[in-house]
């Protein structure tokens, strides 16, 4: 008897593993396709770049240029978290809006919270902007659903702490491919610090952010650093050095100077530049292994 059970469990195990080998990149590839079809319900666009596994994506059109992001939230409605996808092009607008039907999750409830699902409520957004994207009794230019006042707040909410939060993302990624136009996605290697710009399997180079004080305040700035150790470029993420003197750091033909090497400092913002110029030199030191 149990030779027997061995055998049927033994056979099963074979069967199952078999018709799993079969099936499971096919389920795959239609989780694929489905999410592909959700991302290209928010924004027009040729090809996603999974940015953040789930959540964000950068989206580029047929010419590999980038248009924008699409980001998922789950902010609490009146039942559960509601599934949202938004998209946003390079101006921070949003393209489009889907929100997860019922039988993707979406538990509100019918004849009221669900009707968020409706046309009339989501076509609102198209256009707008996170200061937009509030209930017009919150001072915004949303009209909520009648008797589902949560569920409508919950979702300007949540897209509206989505745009706060993933514009800072698309800004970065806009500087970054500034330094390198043919990347087609920038992989962390420090969180929030250090990216290794990637073309498929092809290291360009690095991108990294660094902080340096000036006259004022902090100088944050972003560095594009080629697998030569030449710099591709350098930008002014922050700074609020004196207009007219320190801030000419921002001066495009100050920053295009680095690609030639360590420029002097400016005349007349010297304490600005040169922090800035110092502060390259040793980033580009403490970095340059990350492409040696």
């Amino acid at each position: 008897m149990v030779i027997t059970l061995f055998v049927v469990a033994l056979v099963c195990s074979i069967v199952l593993s078999f018709v799993y080998s079969f099936t499971a990149p096919r389920i795959e590839d239609t989780q694929k396709e489905l999410i592909l079809a959700s991302l290209r319900e928010v924004i027009t666009a040729a090809e996603f770049v999974e940015v953040i596994p789930e959540t964000l994506w950068r989206a580029h059109d047929s010419a590999g240029n980038h248009v924008g992001l699409v980001f998922r939230v789950f902010p609490q409605g009146y039942a559960a978290p509601i599934p949202i996808t938004v998209g946003l092009d390079n101006d921070g607008k949003i393209t489009g809006v889907r929100i997860a039907t019922a039988g993707e999750g979406m538990k509100e409830t019918p004849g009221l919270g669900a009707k968020i699902l409706e046309s009339d409520f989501k076509d609102q957004f198209h256009g707008k902007e996170a200061s937009q994207v509030l209930l017009k009794q919150d001072g915004g230019e949303i009209d909520g659903i009648t008797a589902a006042t949560i569920s409508s707040r919950a979702v300007c909410s949540g897209i509206k702490r989505g745009i706060e939060k993933y514009m800072d993302e698309l800004d970065v990624l806009l500087d970054m491919e500034m330094f390198f136009p043919s990347a087609d996605r920038f992989v962390a290697i420090i969180e929030d610090t250090v990216w290794y710009a990637l073309q498929e399997n092809d290291t360009l180079g690095i991108v990294f952010v660094g902080k340096t004080m000036g006259y004022l305040a902090d100088i944050v700035f972003m560095v594009g650093l080629a697998q030569t150790t030449a710099i591709t470029g350098v930008n002014i993420l922050s700074s609020q050095e004196t207009e007219g003197f320190g801030e000419q750091i921002r001066s495009q033909e100050f920053l295009d100077s680095f690609k030639d090497g360590i420029p002097e400092a400016i005349s007349g913002a010297t304490v600005s530049s040169d922090a800035l110029i110092k502060a390259v030199r040793t980033h580009v030191e403490k970095y340059k292994e990350y492409v040696e």
